[in-house]
Order: structure tokens, then sequence, then C-alpha cells
């Protein structure tokens, strides 16, 4: 799955010379938290979120009002980012963004890295969409589960293999059987952490409709 495969193509976009207020109305009225802005010739140019917008100096943010003494240093940048009325000014001009092409998985990383909640879906500049963190949930439930051959054997070999192939666990230290789609697994277990995994690791496989832990922890 990709992001023109989830992204939200109905946009509300802001120009980089419109004012703070009008950002502000549109993200009230249409409850959304973050505005791409584009430049004069439609490209993005940066990403206005209600994060930049309470720095704003009337809510506290930004240095103190009051005249600096000789030995205090004014941020210029905060001065201009708390005060100003121009979106150009406030916005984050550093905008983390993806292509159509790029994998959910890759953007998902991308919004944990940055701790950014969106990211513009961009081709040669152009906006084409949003992918947002509730983009993300509703691919991972509309995600189709794996396929696994039907019948008790299928399912204790498909359990096997992913003890194996996912946790790494020797096989041979842990029995599995499986009757009637319920499965049943016996043995003893490092510790509770990998307990826990392999009862996540059971209830994942599709056509299991039970899990009884017989499992002993070392």
């Amino acid at each position: 799955m990709f992001a023109q495969d989830i992204m939200n193509t109905d946009i509300t976009t802001i120009s980089a010379d419109s004012s703070i207020h009008q950002a502000i109305d549109l993200m009230v009225a249409k409850n959304i938290s973050g505005l791409p802005v584009i430049d004069n010739d439609g490209n993005v140019c940066g990403l206005l979120t209600e994060g930049d917008l309470l720095r704003r100096i009337e809510f506290g943010g930004g240095r103190s009002a009051s005249k600096p003494d000789e030995t205090s240093l004014v941020d210029l940048d905060d001065y201009i980012r708390s005060r100003s009325w121009r979106v150009s000014d406030v916005m984050s001009a550093s905008v983390i963004s993806v292509t159509p092409d790029t994998p959910v998985a890759a953007i998902a990383e991308a919004m944990f890295q940055h701790k950014i909640k969106r990211v513009p879906v961009v081709s040669d500049k152009r906006l084409l969409g949003i992918v947002s963190r509730i983009d993300l949930l509703k691919a991972i439930v509309a995600a189709p589960a794996e396929r696994t051959a039907s019948g008790d054997d299928a399912l204790a070999r498909a359990i096997r293999a992913r003890l194996q192939g996912d946790l790494g666990l020797d096989t041979d230290a842990i029995k599995v059987s499986v009757q009637d789609s319920r499965a049943v697994l016996e043995g003893t277990v490092s510790s509770e952490l990998e307990r826990r995994a392999i009862r996540v690791l059971v209830e994942n496989v599709k056509g299991v409709s039970g899990f009884i832990d017989k499992l002993g922890v070392a």
C-alpha cells in the first residue's frame, strides 16, 4: 500500500502571503490542525500547524515585550514568528513530504522519526494530497489479513513457521497443536515478554479461533 492509496485529496491550502487571521479562520471552519502553504507558482513551500500558532505573543509565546537590557540578545527569528501576521513568517518552511509511490510503512516511520502528524504528498513540487495519522490508522484496519491454508494441520505448520521466522525461536522446544482451530502451545520460554510475543503471534494467524497457553517461564 502506498501514499496514493490512502492520501486525502480534499485539501485545504493557504497562500504564503495570507494573514494569520485567515489561516485561523480556515482551520476553525474546516476543523483541521494544519494547512499546506502554497507559493505564487502553486508549489508547496511550507506547512502551518497549530503548534506554529501556539508560539504567538498573544498566548505568552516569544520574548517578553519589555525592552531587553544591554546584555540580552534578541532571538530575531523567535521575535518574528511570535509577532508577525503573515503566514510565510510563521509557517514551518522545512517540510517533510512524500511522493505518491512512497510505501505506507515509510510514511509511518517518517512521522515517528520527525514527530509530525501529517505529510504532504507531492509530485514535481505540486501538492496531490495529505496523509495524516488518522489515514495511517484507517490503512491498518483496512489491511487484508495474511492468507493461511485451512485445516488444523495447516494452522499448526503456519504457527511453527512464524515462531521461527518472526521470533527466531527453536520450534523443537515448543510443542504446537491445533484442534478445532484452537491452538495449544506447550513448552518452556525464557521470559514473560517472550510468552506475550508468542500469544500475539498466534492471535494474528488467520483461522485460529482460540489460544490455550501451556507455556512455562524458565
